[in-house]
Parts: structure tokens; sequence; C-alpha cells
């Protein structure tokens, strides 16, 4: 999901996904986070359940389009500067030794991304699904099996295009709710603060969190927010629904995607400002802590 380009992504204890009209096919996005857009009917507590497309069946032209623009916004994505410097990063020591220590007891790493949007309404979503198929790429055999893919807005065309670039879309509206059973990136760009909890409660354990790897919105910038609100009407609710996500950073490594001046090239220089919408204020983060830690008195 894409949250407005010039904000920091802000806690919504009241959605888990949220839903953009397809006629918004202008340059920039809607306010993903306003609740003028169509507004989730997911709780919580919201079990999982099984999921198909609204629309039934794929249209083959419809499909060869969007494979066209898929394979065009990959093309963008491998021509940017941003492309370049994350690809770049991934090898920085601190992350390789990360991923090293993640794949101690088991040689490889599944990939679930969750949240990507509409790949056929914006350009955004491309992009964000190209660094997903690039991320797997330089894994390589590290990478265990497809990359699993879920949104629920994805019509039938979105999903087929998926399929064709080796994803899979899993068949589960999981909420979130995926235990870490083997070595796994959760990439969530722009994800509702719920989706994010539904995450971390599934996985509220000390050998479950050692096994996964988050890659979207800054756990820092949530805790910022939140700091920021207490005392304002309805503070107490975000809260309470950001309990997991901010009592979990004391044991969390956050390396950032973008440093700084990055970031401000990003958002100044036109042929890069789709990047800065679409991974801006997202950051990798590291479970670091003992098989003994007592995560259960955190959250009390």
């Amino acid at each position: 999901m894409v949250p407005p380009a010039a904000e920091t992504p802000k806690p919504n204890p009241n959605e888990i996904w949220t839903f953009v009209s397809r006629r918004h096919r202008g340059k920039n996005p809607p306010n993903h986070t306003s609740r003028s857009n169509f507004q989730s009917a997911y709780s919580v507590c919201r079990p999982p359940s099984p999921w198909t497309p609204a629309d039934s069946s794929p249209d083959p032209e419809r499909v060869s389009k969007l494979l066209r623009r898929m394979q065009s916004s990959i093309r963008r994505f491998d021509n940017s500067r941003f492309g370049r410097r994350f690809l770049s990063r991934l090898r920085d020591p601190q992350i390789q030794e990360r991923f090293h220590e993640l794949t101690a007891s088991c040689s490889q790493i599944q990939i679930v991304a969750y949240g990507i949007g509409s790949i056929e309404s914006y350009e955004t979503p491309r992009l964000q699904l190209a660094l997903a198929l690039r991320l797997k790429e330089a894994l390589g055999d590290t990478a265990a099996g497809p990359i699993e893919v879920f949104d629920p807005v994805l019509s039938a065309a979105e999903c087929a295009v998926l399929v064709s670039l080796g994803c899979t879309v899993i068949a589960n509206d999981e909420c979130g709710r995926r235990e870490a059973t083997a070595p796994t990136i959760f990439y969530m760009p722009h994800c509702e603060a719920v989706l994010y909890e539904n995450l971390l409660n599934a996985n509220w354990k000390p050998e479950m969190l050692r096994r996964m790897v988050l890659l979207g919105n800054s756990f820092g910038a949530y805790d910022r927010s939140v700091s920021e609100m207490r005392g304002i009407n309805g503070s107490v609710d975000l809260e309470v629904h950001c309990r997991h996500l901010i009592e979990i950073r004391r044991y969390v490594l956050e390396v950032e995607m973008e440093e700084r001046d990055d970031r401000r090239i990003l958002k100044e220089d036109d042929d890069e400002f789709e990047f800065y919408k679409g991974f801006h204020d997202m950051s990798w983060h590291f479970f670091q802590l003992d098989r003994d830690t007592d995560l259960d008195c955190l959250c009390k």
C-alpha cells in the first residue's frame, strides 16, 4: 500500500488493508491512509479465510498488457539510482551478517510479500514488486521457492502476471498472521500498523522472531508517531494497537533502506520521486533476542 509521498507512516488501528478505488489513475495516488478510501471490514481478531479475486477469470489481452508494463517497471528499477543503491546495500557487512545468522539452522530463506497493492493501477506498486523480484534474485540459491504474495485488491489479471513472474499468490487472507516456521523475509511496503501487529503477535516467541526479517515501515517512525500523539484524543487506542511493534523495538536492529542524503535526492529528483513514494521511511528489521527472553511480560 502506498501512503502519501510526504508523510511518515502513521498507525491506523481500524484498518488492516486499505482499499483504493481503481478509478483513481492520475499521476499521484490518493491518500491511502484516508478514511475516505474503501474501508476494510477486517478487525484485528478476524480469522484467516479463503480468498479469490473479485473478478472470475483473467482477460488474456489485459494480462499481456500488464505484463509488458511490469517488465518496463522492472527495467526502470534496474536503471534507477535507488535500485542500484538497494542492491549495493544488500552487500553491507551488517546486513550480510544478519542473513548469515538467519540461515544458521536452515540454508534457505522464504520471501513473503504483503500489501504490494494494485500493480495494474499504479506504478509505485509495480516498483515495489520489482524490488521483491530483485531481492530474490540477489539471494540466489539462498532463496527458497517462489515469492509468496498477497493483497486483497489483486485482480485475476494481476494474479496471472504474478505467477508468470515466478511468484505464488497466497490462497488465504492470513491478515498478516503467518508463523515463521522457517527463515522468512516478510516484505511489507507501507502496510497498515495493524498488519505488522498481527505478524508480531503470531510470532511472539523468541525462536520464531529469530527466524524472521521484516522489510517494511520503520518501527522507529511508528514509535515517534505514537509518542507525539500521547495526550491527544484517541492516542491510547493507537498505543494499544501498536504495543507489540513498540515493545519489541528494544530487541530489533533497524537498518534504514536509504540514508538521509539519499532520501533527499530521491525526494527532489523528478526521475526518482516515484521511488521516494514507494520506499520512504522503510527499514530492515532484524530481531536480536536470546532464546529465553520473556516476551509475555512486555505487553501486559
